[in-house]
C-alpha cells in the first residue's frame, strides 16, 4: 500500500458547503491505483458533554469502479455512549443510517502464537493462514467472496 493524504485548504466562502471535501488521497494497493475524497460530516471537540469524535465519509474510485463508506474516529477504544446521539444525528443529516454501522474489533487475537517455533525461523505461513484466509480474514475483507479455498484442514 502506498498512499498520500492531502488536507484541503479551508474555503472561507461565508456559506457552509457540505459537499466540499476535507481531504483527498491517492495511492496504490496491490498494484491498483485509487483516488478518494474524504469528508468530515460530523464532529465534537469534547468541550461539551459530547465526547470527542469525527464522523468521516469517503468516496473513491479505481478501475474496478466506484466505492464509498464512512466510519467514526474516537479517542477511546469504544465510541462512548454519550457520543452516539450526536453521531446518529450527523449521520442522518448526511443520508446515512447509524444502525447500519458495525463496530470494528481492533483487539489482538489471543490463544495460539502466530509463529511456528518448530520451524526454527520464528515465522511460519502455517499459522498465519488462519489469520489471512477465510470468512472474516484479511483476504475475505479485501476480496469479498473468497472464503478460504486454501485454508489448511
Amino acid at each position: 500500500l502506498t498512499e498520500h493524504m492531502v488536507v484541503d485548504a479551508v474555503k472561507n466562502t461565508g456559506a457552509s458547503d457540505a459537499r466540499a471535501r476535507t481531504m483527498h488521497t491517492q495511492g496504490k494497493m496491490y498494484g491498483l491505483q485509487f483516488e478518494e475524497n474524504w469528508y468530515i460530516i460530523g464532529e465534537s471537540d469534547g468541550k461539551t458533554d459530547i465526547p470527542p469524535f469525527k464522523l468521516v465519509a469517503y468516496k473513491g474510485h479505481t478501475l474496478q469502479g466506484n466505492y464509498e463508506g464512512s466510519f467514526v474516529y474516537a479517542k477511546e477504544p469504544k465510541l462512548p455512549e454519550a457520543a452516539i446521539p450526536a453521531v446518529r444525528e450527523a449521520a442522518a443529516k448526511a443520508g446515512l443510517n447509524w444502525d447500519d454501522f458495525q463496530r470494528i474489533d481492533n483487539t489482538c487475537p489471543t490463544g495460539d502464537a502466530l509463529n511456528d517455533a518448530s520451524a526454527g525461523t520464528g515465522t511460519s505461513t502455517s499459522d498465519w493462514i488462519n489469520l489471512v484466509v477465510g470468512e472474516g480474514g484479511v483476504i475475505d475483507w479485501i476480496s469479498p467472496g473468497w472464503r478460504g479455498e486454501y485454508k489448511k484442514s
